[in-house]
């Protein structure tokens, strides 16, 4: 009996050790883990097709030649310099031994081939107008020759978000699930409007991966978002505005505040198909949206009204760009208002309002619905997901207004503006100076001097805010939580994140 009663108890003794010894590998894989909120799911991971909140995720299995810091100092990636750079021709030196996660040989082949296949597109390309593609070439394995048409002080920053793709095994079908690149995480698992899984490149070049495993959790909605954060299932994660206050006293986390140089912005069609087409249809609106309301119910007071269509962080925003037109030094002013409406023949009219679905736009747009309504106008609100709003924002049958942010990686007002009249070619129809901007827009961009370059970014955004192809309601912060026990947090330009770099504490 005795015998069998020692017998019980060894038994269960061994159990008890079993199962802490369960606990203790349970425990060791969470922290071999980091699970990160993200919304706004484009339906695709081919680097240069994500736009948004996914754009974080790209940088971690995909990179360019170089990137920015938060403070706009640049750091070499895939590249290790470049000559010339004040040339037409630009030199770049790129890393030895960088392997693709497939295995292939990073070279100046594929450089050359994402080059060519950004500049074959005509959205993306937009924004390398300057690149002269027939002319670059290379020179040998590690060594590519940029080639400009005209020089772009601004250049830089846009390679920044040129993603580099391997060109012997390149399929942009297959890149949509299982992207191929040479960061220092691999995309495992790819589910719509779900999760992301990455796990650490176990080749990467660089410095390896401190936390393994990347598990990205789609969240569209805000509850969704505070009630992971309230219960701890997530690690990182944004912020909805009206909620910061009650994260940051989640006593898991810390909070992180920063510009990302985003202004939420009120773009209008100004084709022929729109009755947006003319002037002053756009200075009614502009007139009608109250801007205050918005900072306080959109953004919970986490916001500055714009006095400038770009975010007032950007590198060359200085006093003198604020209010040049009275669309920002009146503003909100019903009276004036109507009377544009009426002089447009806005009154009595219904125009279409679409956005990607995220509350602070839905929310803007039934502000601006309100107001509209008080001069007489009839505001119909489309609100699409992420990759269904880009698809119709394409189509100018399809809506008079958007509602989204204007960035740029290269964090200067002047290269936003001109960048986005340039991708933006069809508003030449609706705007008398449109030849007169692009002109000027492409000297202040080509200038290397940055003191005539500031005179020439105050006459743009003059011809700029008479034209209103865009207006400015507010310069909004990023916050975002993380969790305490994590090391090495670091954000970095347009609040991209290097988990490579972050690490559990002991």
């Amino acid at each position: 009996m005795k015998t069998r009663k020692r017998t019980l108890l060894v038994l269960l003794c061994l159990a008890l050790v079993i199962s802490l010894a369960g606990c203790g590998n349970k425990k060791e894989a969470v922290k071999d883990t980091l699970n990160i909120a993200v919304s706004g799911d484009n339906g695709t991971l081919l680097p240069c097709k994500v736009m948004g909140s996914f754009v974080g995720i790209v940088r971690q299995y995909s990179e360019p030649l170089m990137d920015y810091t938060a403070d706009g100092e640049l750091v070499w990636g895939l590249a290790t310099g470049v000559e010339n750079d004040d040339t037409l021709e630009w030199t770049f030196k790129l890393r030895d031994g960088v392997k693709f996660s497939n295995g292939n040989p990073f070279t100046a082949d594929d450089v050359l081939f994402t080059v060519q296949y950004y500049m074959s597109d005509p959205f993306l390309s937009a924004q390398f107008a300057c690149i002269d593609t027939d002319n670059c070439a290379v020179i040998d394995e590690h060594t590519f020759k940029l080639a400009l048409k005209y020089y772009n002080a601004m250049l830089m920053g846009s390679l920044s978000q040129m993603y580099m793709m391997d060109s012997e095994s390149f399929d942009a079908d297959s890149m949509v699930t299982n992207p191929i690149g040479t960061g220092p995480y691999v995309v495992k698992e790819y589910i719509v409007n779900s999760h992301v899984d990455l796990v650490a490149n176990e080749n990467y070049w660089g410095n390896k991966a401190k936390i393994k495993n990347l598990h990205y959790k789609v969240l569209n909605e805000e509850s969704q978002i505070v009630n992971a954060l309230e219960t701890g299932s997530v690690d990182v994660s944004s912020v909805p505005a009206q909620d910061i206050k009650l994260v940051s006293s989640f006593e898991k986390y810390e909070t992180h505040s920063y510009s990302a140089m985003f202004a939420a912005t009120m773009e209008f069609n100004i084709t022929e198909q729109s009755i947006m087409n003319d002037v002053n249809a756009r200075r009614a609106v502009c007139h009608a949206i109250d801007r205050e309301a918005i900072k306080e119910l959109v953004y919970f007071g986490n916001a500055d009204v714009l006095d400038f269509p770009t975010s007032q962080h950007t590198h060359d925003y200085t006093p003198d760009l604020a209010k040049l037109d009275d669309t920002y030094a009146v503003g909100y002013d019903l009276d004036l208002a109507r009377r544009y409406a009426e002089e447009a023949g806005l009154v009595g009219k219904e125009i279409t309002v679409i956005t990607n679905g995220q509350s602070a736009y839905v929310t803007t747009a039934e502000i601006l619905q309100r107001s509209m309504e008080k001069i007489g106008v009839t505001v119909k609100i489309n609100n699409f997901d992420t990759a269904s709003f880009w698809t119709v924002s394409y189509d100018p049958t399809q809506f008079d207004i958007t509602l989204y942010a204007a960035s740029s990686p290269q964090g200067f007002a002047v290269g936003i503006l001109y960048e986005y009249v340039m991708w933006a070619a069809d508003t030449k129809s609706g705007w008398d100076k449109f030849d007169a901007f692009c002109d000027l827009g492409a000297a202040a961009v080509a200038n290397p001097d940055a003191a005539s370059r500031q005179t020439m970014l105050k006459d743009l955004a003059v011809m700029f805010e008479e034209g209103i192809p865009w207006y400015g309601l507010c310069d909004t912060f990023s916050t975002i939580a993380v969790n305490k026990n994590l090391q090495g947090v670091k954000i970095w330009n347009s609040g991209i994140m290097h988990y490579a770099d972050w690490s559990w504490a002991e």
